[in-house]
């Protein structure tokens, strides 16, 4: 987890905490060829005017991060993005030097279109990715970003999340792997619904059957046992030729199946690795994964003629056994012929009493599997029921993480922002889920999926779903009970019965800004106090850096000065900040350790000045304040 201290405590020697560091980035190729930003820890500035590459920049520090937008998050900003690093870069290469938060340095470079290479201290290509807490990792906010997710819930929960990055996303690995168990024992368990009712059907027979059998039994005689055992004994014969019969064909799909299973191993492996690796520069490693690819595959076609030999001694040892069950059934059957000629009314139902045994040791067959199916589903169930309680416990492990966040955060920036989590109080998923499931059930299946959503969890719905509780559905959900029906039994004949199960209820984040008396929700705030309400949180302590395209857009001076640059001071001596501005409050109230200005000709951007706040204060008043003439006559005019 990550430490909350107050900025100024840690474990440096000049008491900040442990953070990750961006050293340098360097461009060859394309519009900024030739151009070298070495960043210092604190507060990084970029100045310039428009088209000078300023933004460039910190998407350049994105891309070679591998944090480009999800384009399903927001495909007009993952588009932007995009072609602001494709037209800039062209053919060209970034390279990145990092400092991890343990001091280890890393170097990534990443041409356009092609995968990242890092390399250590020495230029030597190591396997790590730095787009994880675990490496490194920075936040990177676009222009007009910040205002996007004051209205987004997801970008929220997302900006959230980053406090307890590490812990959310082994919960998310955690509740993946409950899903696929649960999708798992789902299928399971519709199987077994299904079988159970095509059997259940005809179950009941068995006792019409049975009747029957009663009604046509020889109760009188000196050969009334011996007819009836004779009748039963026929039955059984079938059986036993259908049960040897059924295990031949068991054991004769092993030998085929086995074979036809290692060689898809070996073909699999073999397809994997490809050809033509061992001749190339690493071909010793390939040599080494061939061999051991030999031994592993051996081992399974080894054990096919092993198999098939076991295999030909069982059926050998059944065709035998069929013979000798084919002789004795022979002699039992010219005995019940005999027994049964003997006696005339025997004679005129000897057909129908042997076609009426079958069937009831058909049907007893059946009743039997049924037992067994009833309990496989009880246990498939049992475990389908713990693997939705681990699937509950582990999102309420992520709410409480949540929760966590959003308290400390609120006690942090209190009483001008407060933060709040509701556990799955995003039901759009849930709704949008439930409507597809309705369609075509001659309902109006929108108003209905709201009345669902409205009172009954997605689990409390499946469950009344497959239980056929329609009664109680009504109810829950205040319809009417042959809507109800309509909707239970539309849902019951497709998947969705147990897609509902895992569908996921986002847990809502509330963030509010106090505006005079009352808190107001940030979706219904204006763009300025959107800003204000996120840009506190984005400024919040954090090992990461953190990288803003123009933080101050949307926002008055008077707040850039009395928050803004307060923060700033207040961060940077514990996270490294790197800014897009044009606000000149920014980097000399904020006194930033380093202001960059850039310049361009129109077809490239460079880096004309950099250094300190003096170093550069003739440029910053020139790009930021209007010029000398310009500050001087508003200092007049405000009679200083």
């Amino acid at each position: 987890m990550d430490d909350w201290d107050a900025p100024g405590g840690g474990d440096d020697p000049d008491g900040a905490r442990p953070h990750h560091k961006i050293l340098a980035i360097e461009v060859s190729g394309g519009f900024l060829d030739g151009t070298r930003l070495e960043f210092v820890d604190g507060l990084n500035c970029i100045i310039g005017g428009r088209g000078t590459g300023k933004t460039t920049v910190l998407e350049f520090v994105r891309y070679v991060l591998d944090l480009m937008p999800d384009p399903a998050d927001s495909r007009p900003r993952a588009k932007i993005i995009d072609g602001i690093v494709h037209g800039n870069l062209g053919s060209g290469t970034i390279s990145l030097e990092v400092e991890t938060k343990h001091g280890t340095s890393y170097r990534a470079e990443r041409p356009w279109g092609d995968s990242v290479q890092i390399l250590d201290e020495d230029g030597n290509p190591v396997s790590v990715s730095l787009d994880r807490d675990l490496v490194f990792k920075a936040d990177i906010y676009s222009q007009n970003e910040i205002e996007e997710i004051a209205t987004n819930p997801r970008f929220q929960l997302s900006l959230i999340d980053k406090f307890e990055e590490e812990e959310i996303r082994g919960v998310a690995q955690q509740m993946h792997h409950h899903k696929r168990a649960i999708e798992s024992t789902a299928i399971d368990l519709r199987n077994l619904d299904q079988r159970i009712r095509e059997i259940e059907e005809v179950v009941p027979e068995l006792d019409v059957v049975m009747k029957r059998l009663e009604e046509m039994q020889a109760i009188d005689g000196p050969e009334a046992g011996l007819i009836n055992a004779a009748h039963a004994n026929k039955a059984l014969r079938s059986r036993e030729t259908e049960a040897i019969n059924d295990l031949r064909d068991v054991v004769g799909a092993v030998a085929d199946n086995f074979k036809q299973f290692a060689e898809s191993v070996a073909e699999d492996c073999g397809n994997a690795l490809g050809d033509g690796l061992a001749a190339g520069p690493n071909g010793i490693i390939f040599e080494e994964i061939e061999t051991a690819l030999a031994e592993f595959t051996k081992v399974f076609l080894d054990g096919v003629p092993k198999i098939k030999d076991r295999c030909d001694k069982l059926l050998a040892s059944l065709d035998a056994s069929s013979q000798r069950l084919m002789d004795a059934h022979g002699r039992q059957e010219q005995h019940y012929r005999e027994i049964v000629a003997r006696s005339t009314l025997e004679k005129q139902r000897a057909a129908e009493r042997a076609r009426l045994q079958q069937r009831h040791l058909d049907l007893s067959k059946a009743k039997t599997e049924l037992e067994t199916l009833k309990q496989k589903r009880r246990v498939v169930e049992a475990t389908h029921r713990q693997m939705l309680a681990n699937l509950s416990d582990t999102r309420d492990r992520r709410f409480t993480l949540r929760k966590m966040v959003a308290e400390r955060l609120t006690t942090a920036l209190s009483p001008t922002i407060r933060v709040s989590i509701i556990q799955a109080g995003d039901r759009s998923g849930y709704r949008e889920l439930l409507s597809a499931a309705l369609k075509g059930s001659g309902i109006q299946y929108n108003r209905i999926a709201d009345r669902i959503v409205e009172s009954v969890s997605p689990e409390e719905l499946s469950q009344l779903v497959r239980r056929g509780n329609v009664q109680r559905l009504a109810e829950r959900a205040g319809i009417a009970v042959d809507v109800a029906q309509k909707a239970a039994g539309h849902i019951q004949n497709s998947d969705f019965a147990f897609k509902l199960e895992t569908i996921d209820l986002e847990d809502e984040p509330q963030i509010e800004l106090k505006d005079g008396a009352d808190y107001k929700n940030s979706g219904g705030l204006s763009t300025g106090q959107r800003c204000t309400v996120i840009l506190p949180i984005l400024l919040f302590e954090s090992e990461r850096p953190l990288l803003i395209d123009q933080p101050e857009d949307n926002l008055d001076n008077a707040y850039v000065y009395d928050t803004i640059v307060k923060s700033l001071r207040e961060v940077k001596g514990g996270r490294q900040l790197i800014f897009v501005t044009h606000n000149p409050n920014i980097p000399v109230l904020g006194e930033a350790e380093r202001v960059f200005v850039f310049n361009s000709d129109g077809r490239h951007g460079t880096v004309s000045r950099q250094g300190t706040v003096d170093d550069v204060k003739g440029q910053i008043e020139h790009l930021l304040e209007g010029g000398a003439e310009a500050f001087k006559l508003r200092m007049a005019k405000y009679g200083h």
